[in-house]
């Protein structure tokens, strides 16, 4: 790196609303401009309030299949971008979710501001989503759901089993949840299931909370039900 791009690249790391400028409608140049001057490759202590500051703007932009921002957004996945624990595992769900949703081909057919606004209300039946046929490929095994078995039968689980539920939805599942509920949002025919997506995501925010989602837990139970008229549970 040369003089003149060390300029550059401390003026980006001193300055955040230069980088701000840069971010906010991700293009080519951008990940060119990202790539030169290894923006993301050191912390800085505004990382956190920048990207903060970015989340509305980027939901739209992933919304309508911004695939730039997709590939700023894995970069992003192993830069460090806040030293409070929970202010990154805020960023980090929502950045995931931003992320899949730019990558997912298509446009949103609503707007997803709507959904935002009135949350509550699209989340009303929402869980029935996990009865779809598109999300019978979320898998989980016989001898993973065995614990439960006797707990979902009686349609309750106990504390203990809620905890080991959570422990059900790794990394790579939680991944494929989020990106099959993207691809509904933006390819499913009835616009009131994708407007339920949506609102299913954004409800999905916090990672820790998943053995309590009720959508979670009716994908679980769909797997044990399955299993069960099968006989093999």
């Amino acid at each position: 790196m040369n003089s003149f791009d060390k300029k550059i690249q401390t003026r980006l790391r001193m300055h955040p609303e230069m980088l701000r400028n840069i971010l906010t409608e991700p293009n080519e140049e951008t990940l060119t401009t990202l790539t030169r001057y290894k923006v993301f490759e050191s912390k800085g202590a505004y990382l956190s309030q920048l990207l903060l500051s970015l989340l509305p703007q980027w939901e739209y932009l992933a919304c309508e299949g911004n695939a730039y921002l997709g590939q700023i957004l894995r970069d992003l996945e192993k830069a460090p971008i806040s030293p409070v624990p929970h202010e990154s595992d805020f960023l980090r769900a929502n950045l995931l979710r931003i992320r899949i949703l730019a990558e997912t081909p298509g446009v949103f057919p609503f707007s997803p501001f709507i959904i935002q606004e009135h949350l509550l209300n699209f989340l009303e039946g929402a869980d029935l989503i996990a009865d779809l046929p598109q999300l019978t490929v979320i898998h989980f095994s016989r001898d993973e759901l065995r614990p439960l078995a006797s707990e979902l039968a009686q349609y309750r689980l106990s504390p203990l089993s809620r905890r080991y539920v959570q422990n059900l939805f790794h990394q790579e599942r939680q991944e494929a949840i989020l990106s099959n509920l993207a691809y509904l949002c933006k390819n499913y025919p009835l616009l009131g299931t994708c407007r339920q997506a949506y609102a299913l995501l954004l409800s999905l925010d916090n990672i820790e909370n998943w053995s309590k989602h009720p959508f979670c837990l009716r994908l679980v139970s769909n797997r044990f039900w399955d299993y069960r008229a099968k006989e093999i549970l």
